[in-house]
């Protein structure tokens, strides 16, 4: 019997001890160590903090930071917060917890969040926040993750439609993305090498072989040994890109379409002007290079 109530106490320890540690870090100083529950002190802290961004009040919230805190984040949480006509955060699940040992807490929020913006954009997220708590129970720092609802106006990470010529062919029906292979760059260089008639800046940012869907219809090849000829009856050349929109379709290869909305006024040695908006439709490759290019042009507005 003796025997059976120590093993029983043993038992009943060893779950003690369990309860009050478990996971592990695995990097940086910490790593090896593991978590414990934190304080309710600090709950109500981060609670606090989110009745004050509800009300949308920038100084109730930031009181309940530390100094060091105020004065990193401080001046663009109040130009943030300006921004809104009303907020609804609402907590689900509060999780304070600290690293065994350790006199800071942080207290793991999973909430939903609903904004309505000065501007009239709405935005709804579901968010994971972490709360980093200070030993004297300040906020010192917060890390933010979220998940965008299908049903938000702005912010998803694809949309739109392709439709295809020819229903049910690849592609047909799938959904747009942002693309980011580098294409933004890759069009004000094109900018700039092609403004200064630079064929060997050009020919960089392009494939061995172009093809050019022209303004008048007219379809041709380009080849890295014709470059040249593009700036010869030209005084100078002045493109300027306005808006520049890479995507490319959802759950497909790399291959990237590039929108670019602009004006353009080419001097030719004659002294003829040539002076549009142009709306252009760039092709990249899977190796990052145009590889052709759809032009549509108007008369600037006088």
């Amino acid at each position: 019997m003796k025997k059976i109530l120590l093993l029983s106490a043993f038992v009943a320890a060893s779950f003690i001890t369990n309860a009050q540690k478990a996971g592990k870090i695995l990097v940086q100083e910490d790593k090896g160590k593991s978590f414990q529950l934190g304080s309710e002190k600090s709950v109500q802290t981060v609670l606090k903090a989110v009745d004050a961004f509800n009300a949308i009040d920038h100084d109730a919230e930031v009181k309940l930071w530390s100094d060091e805190y105020v004065k990193r984040s401080g001046e663009s949480h109040k130009k943030a917060v300006a921004t809104l006509k009303s907020v609804s955060n609402k907590p689900m699940t509060i999780v304070p917890i600290k690293v065994e040992g350790s006199n800071r807490e942080i207290v793991m929020v999973q909430s939903t969040e609903d904004r309505v913006f000065k501007n009239g954009s709405k935005q709804n997220l579901n968010l994971l926040e972490m709360f980093f708590i200070d030993k004297a129970g300040k906020i010192e720092n917060v890390v933010q993750y979220s998940s965008i609802p299908a049903n938000n106006e702005f912010g998803k990470t694809s949309g739109g439609k392709y439709i295809a010529e020819k229903p049910g062919s690849d592609g047909d029906g799938r959904s747009f993305q942002f693309s980011n292979r580098g294409e933004v760059v890759a069009i004000e260089n094109f900018a700039k090498a092609y403004n200064a008639m630079d064929a060997q800046g050009v020919a960089a940012i392009l494939a061995d072989v172009v093809t050019i869907n022209g303004l008048d219809g007219s379809v041709n090849k380009l080849t890295k040994e014709n470059i040249p000829t593009l700036f010869t009856n030209y005084k100078s050349l002045d493109w300027k890109p306005t808006y520049i929109l890479p995507f490319k379709l959802k759950d497909t290869d790399p291959v990237s379409g590039i929108m670019v909305y602009s004006t353009e006024k080419r001097v030719s040695k004659d002294g003829t002007v040539w002076d549009k908006n142009l709306m252009e439709l760039f092709s990249f490759n899977l190796d990052g290079k145009i590889d052709s290019v759809t032009q549509f042009s108007r008369e600037k507005s006088k």
